[in-house]
């Protein structure tokens, strides 16, 4: 062959083309072997040698899968196999492909779907996991008290469920989805607590109830401490529960105040007869919203105790009666009986609260005429009046109002009973003294 090549010498260029072609497919084929390429969603993912390993990692995947959600799913990605000439580094082992496959697939499962006014609020396990939530939600807010008989329970919101097949990631625990509806968000802001804060600014400056705070924290104790992380879960639920209820109670008759202008006495402030409050039997009903009165009707009244007047005996020279032309007195009386549980904090907290129990007497700090009486955002029942003098006293959170606007009051005068409507953590009455139309601390002119 040798001396074939040598004899032939024109040859050598042709076989040396031929033997570096028959070396490159040794090297070719010997680099790549048949196999399968494996695609998820039109997006090549790893490459096996066997078809038969694809298919046992599809089963593995699913059946955890199931096992995990107790129930049938169905694969809703799109897995090809295409058969070819694989590199051996692209080759994965069954074990591997089965981990990949893990993090790419994905299934829907039969659901059930929460809809609120035609949004999808959540999508749960089943009909009826979801049918024990929504009932779950109407036990929660619909437990009548003492007294009480519950007459009708409804949703303010129109309520849907609705069977469907979604994607397993979509489904959500019925715990975290009661909460969901409930609070109305699942990512929830977080408050640290600073030097002066305390639950009731904290929730006012948030526009929250104390309560709501206190739930989402699982505080046993309003005391909190410096840089304490709280949890601010607003509450704005997704569905609201409508309650009626028929009840009877017992309510206190705030007593009445009484001037007497003793002309003989020009300087003299004496009390001629304590004032004692009276008690009345009622039935009414009553309409909730998740569990907080909105609206009470009064459809039977019986006195148990007829409420005694306080007696007040005043000299001529102490204004009794302010009129539109004249002015109160300047120095402010308390307006109800009670301890501060609230101090005045400026822009944050405008007035002081003092606390005490429902139906207590609230008093007109000075003499003056009533220029507001209603219900006012987080104040609730309200009354302001003013002094003719520069001087504007609130009394917020009231349950009942005594007064009407436009009324003069004289100082002592019985204008309402103290309360927790509005924004209130617990019965109380939230007091403030405006001069010259700026709020001030209250302290500066109680006497």
């Amino acid at each position: 062959m040798i001396n074939y090549f040598r004899e032939h010498k024109t040859c050598l260029p042709a076989v040396a083309v031929i033997v570096v072609l028959l070396v490159s497919l040794i090297c070719l084929f010997g680099i790549r072997t048949p196999g399968y390429a494996v695609y998820v969603n039109g997006s090549k993912e790893f490459a096996l040698k066997h078809k038969a390993d694809l298919q046992k990692a599809l089963n593995k995947i699913e059946a955890g899968a199931e096992k995990r959600c107790r129930q049938e799913l169905e694969l809703s990605s799109k897995v090809e196999c295409k058969k070819g000439f694989i590199s051996r580094n692209q080759l994965v082992s069954s074990k591997e492909a089965e981990k990949k496959l893990a993090t790419v697939l994905e299934f829907k499962a039969p659901a059930a779907a929460i809809i609120v006014n035609g949004k999808t609020i959540a999508y749960v396990e089943s009909k009826a996991a979801a049918n024990s939530l929504i009932n779950r939600l109407k036990k929660e807010y619909s437990q009548p008290e003492q007294g009480e008989k519950l007459t009708a329970v409804a949703f303010a919101e129109k309520v849907k469920i609705k069977e469907e097949k979604v994607a397993v990631k979509k489904l959500v625990a019925v715990d975290k989805a009661y909460e969901l509806i409930r609070t109305g968000t699942s990512n929830p802001e977080k408050y640290i607590v600073k030097e002066g804060d305390n639950l009731w600014l904290i929730a006012r400056r948030n526009d929250m109830y104390v309560d709501d705070i206190v739930k989402a924290n699982g505080l046993t104790t309003e005391n909190l401490q410096l840089e304490q992380e709280l949890i601010l879960a607003k509450s704005k639920p997704y569905i609201n529960v409508i309650t009626q209820v028929k009840g009877e109670k017992k309510e206190v008759i705030p007593y009445e105040t009484k001037v007497i202008v003793d002309k003989n006495s020009p300087s003299s402030i004496r009390i001629k007869q304590e004032g004692q409050n009276g008690e009345r039997q009622i039935a009414y009903t009553a309409s909730k919203r998740n569990g907080i009165v909105e609206k009470t009707n009064v459809i039977e009244e019986k006195i148990l105790k007829a409420a005694v007047d306080k007696v007040i005996v005043k000299g001529t020279r102490v204004t009794q009666i302010a009129s539109r032309g004249g002015g109160g007195s300047g120095s402010l009386d308390w307006p109800t009986n009670g301890r501060i549980t609230q101090y005045y904090k400026g822009s944050s907290h405008k007035g002081i609260d003092i606390g005490g129990r429902t139906g207590q007497a609230i008093r007109a700090a000075d003499s003056g005429y009533v220029s507001f009486t209603g219900y006012q955002g987080s104040y609730g029942k309200l009354v302001i009046v003013n002094h003719n003098n520069g001087i504007v006293t609130k009394y917020a959170h009231c349950s009942s109002i005594n007064v009407s606007t436009g009324q003069k009051v004289g100082k002592g005068e019985t204008i309402a009973a103290l309360g927790s409507t509005g924004r209130s953590s617990g019965p109380h009455l939230h007091f403030e003294v405006l001069v010259s139309g700026s709020p001030t601390n209250p302290l500066n002119y109680l006497r």
